[in-house]
């Protein structure tokens, strides 16, 4: 018999601060992306049993956020009445209990991360986290030579949006 809490608890730990960057990057802001976190580690723990191993621990973390984050953003979306769309100016990312998030660069760039596409924000979520391109491109379902193109296209677009807000 496995044991899950600690197992879980192992999880949690390792994968923690990976999953709560892909939610930032998903949802634009703190107060969402805490319940994203939130409903992602519950598929974990609900699901944890039916882990088949058939790829890394991480690749299945990986495919649960990034699925309950498509889900979560659709849902929020329809609420709001407006798809996709984001109001950067009232987006906040830091109070005064998460110092990790008030360099102005980083605020940028998940304000910049939260308007792309969702499986560019995922592709770019997986590579900040330092996830090889074969990695990225068996948790996406894309081939390893897609992943780079993608890659390329996202920087480039995110260059772009950085750039506009230094102006």
């Amino acid at each position: 018999m496995i044991d899950k809490k600690k197992i879980f608890k192992n999880i949690y730990k390792n994968s923690k601060d990976k999953v709560f960057r892909l939610c930032l990057g998903f949802t634009g802001n703190k107060m969402d992306a805490d319940d994203l976190f939130q409903e992602i580690f519950i598929k974990v723990w609900n699901n944890l049993e039916s882990f088949r191993k058939e790829s890394s621990i991480n690749t299945w973390i990986y495919r649960i956020a990034s699925n309950t984050a498509i889900v979560f953003v659709s849902k929020r979306a329809k609420l709001l009445n407006k798809k996709n769309s984001l109001d950067l100016e009232n987006i906040k990312l830091t109070d005064e209990n998460t110092p990790i998030y008030s360099d102005k660069k980083m605020i940028q760039l998940y304000k910049a991360i939260s308007t792309l596409k969702e499986k560019d924000r995922i592709i770019i979520s997986l590579l900040l986290e330092k996830n090889t391109y074969a990695e990225i491109a068996e948790i996406i379902g894309i081939k390893i030579s897609n992943v780079g193109v993608r890659i390329n296209r996202i920087k480039k677009t995110l260059t772009k949006k950085m750039n506009s807000y230094g102006e």
